[in-house]
């Protein structure tokens, strides 16, 4: 039982296992309820001194008047789909609000699925100090 509770933790759930990410003060997951198909909603704040080191870190760019668009579609796209998640009510990420510049945020994207098929989103907002993570895959 303890196994397939590890296993399913491994397979599913919110990722920063991204090489030099910051240390965060504290956190809150929320994943769905797929095996293979799930969407996770994850926030991770820190410190003021920890969350500068965004504006290092090799994977992350700076948020700019020409990324907001691009950065809003997948969290437009999300907000749909998380709809359907036992979570939901716990999703507060409002994109036509705190997509600006001056933030920072990572995009992954599987090659060989169709676009928002499988995405991980990292977005950083430098005032509230909270790294947003957002998963999905079909």
């Amino acid at each position: 039982m303890i196994l397939a509770a590890v296993l399913a933790l491994m397979l599913t759930g919110c990722n920063l296992q991204m090489s030099g990410m910051p240390r965060y003060e504290r956190k809150e997951e929320y994943w769905g309820g797929g095996f293979q198909d799930y969407t996770d909603y994850c926030k991770y704040y820190y410190s003021e001194s920890k969350i500068k080191e965004f504006e290092t870190h090799s994977k992350f760019k700076k948020v700019s008047d020409s990324d907001i668009e691009k950065i809003r579609s997948y969290f437009e796209h999300f907000e749909e789909v998380v709809k359907f998640e036992d979570y939901s009510d716990k999703y507060d990420f409002d994109d036509s609000v705190q997509i600006k510049e001056g933030d920072y945020y990572y995009i992954f994207e599987k090659a060989d699925y169709p676009k928002y098929g499988y995405y991980d989103v990292y977005y950083v907002d430098m005032n509230q100090r909270i790294l947003y993570f957002i998963h999905f895959n079909i």
